[in-house]
């Protein structure tokens, strides 16, 4: 959570509709004053958090969870459109890679990419979001 007190905007950017419905639920269950934004594709989010930037930079996300594999933009191109669009140097947004993906090429390229936090195999639990929203 942010120190302001107001709870973190979270987005979720994945393309499958079932992810999308459990991590809503989650973040609601673990603290229903939680913002979340869930968006199906990397490019309508890259639209979103545009939009957030020049309209309400207080919104800016706090923490976003980005899924790898999606159509059209895959996280790998959201990240570096992310970047290049200079959404890194606004705010200290916390992203987190979810993934059902095993490979340890996909796991070693989050690790060295400084805009992202952590790699998180899905599915997302409970005890994990915790650990991202009130770390020790």
């Amino acid at each position: 959570m942010q120190s302001t007190g107001r709870p973190a905007d979270i987005y979720v950017i994945d393309d499958q509709p079932i992810d999308n419905i459990i991590f809503k639920l989650l973040f609601k269950k673990y603290d229903d004053r939680l913002k979340i934004h869930v968006l199906d594709n990397a490019e309508a989010a890259i639209e979103d958090l545009k939009n957030t930037a020049s309209n309400a930079p207080e919104s800016f996300p706090g923490y976003i969870f980005l899924d790898l594999n999606m159509q059209k933009m895959d996280g790998w191109q959201f990240l570096q459109e992310y970047e290049r669009l200079g959404f890194n140097k606004l705010k200290r947004t916390q992203i987190f890679i979810l993934s059902s993906s095993l490979y340890q090429k996909d796991l070693q390229k989050s690790q060295s990419n400084p805009l992202v936090r952590d790699f998180i195999s899905k599915p997302l639990r409970m005890e994990r979001i915790h650990s991202i929203l009130h770390p020790a």
